[in-house]
């Protein structure tokens, strides 16, 4: 994948925001812009993971949390992501 670096100046009130929640303002920024570009056909659902980092798979559960709707094609790697995620889950219980 061809990429182009975005970056994106917010100026915020003085104290509104400590290292921790910056930290989670910037990845639910970076995660919102990933969304927006999906739903709007712009990158695919592998680009948009790539963007946030995260397996196919992962991304559907973002993309479930975020009520944003999704149509991808799955492969033969995830299927086996998602057996492996189902007997983590069953273990636990």
């Amino acid at each position: 994948m061809r990429s182009v670096k975005l970056a994106i100046e917010l100026e915020i009130p003085d104290g509104a925001v400590d290292s921790r929640s910056q930290a989670e303002l910037v990845r639910s920024i970076k995660e919102r812009a990933a969304l927006q570009l999906y739903a709007d056909g712009r990158v695919t659902a592998g680009e948009a993971a790539e963007i946030l980092g995260l397996t196919r798979i992962q991304l559907l559960d973002v993309l479930r949390r975020s009520g944003v709707g999704f149509q991808v094609e799955l492969d033969d790697e995830d299927f086996a992501q998602f057996r492996s995620r189902r007997e983590q889950h069953q273990g636990r219980h």
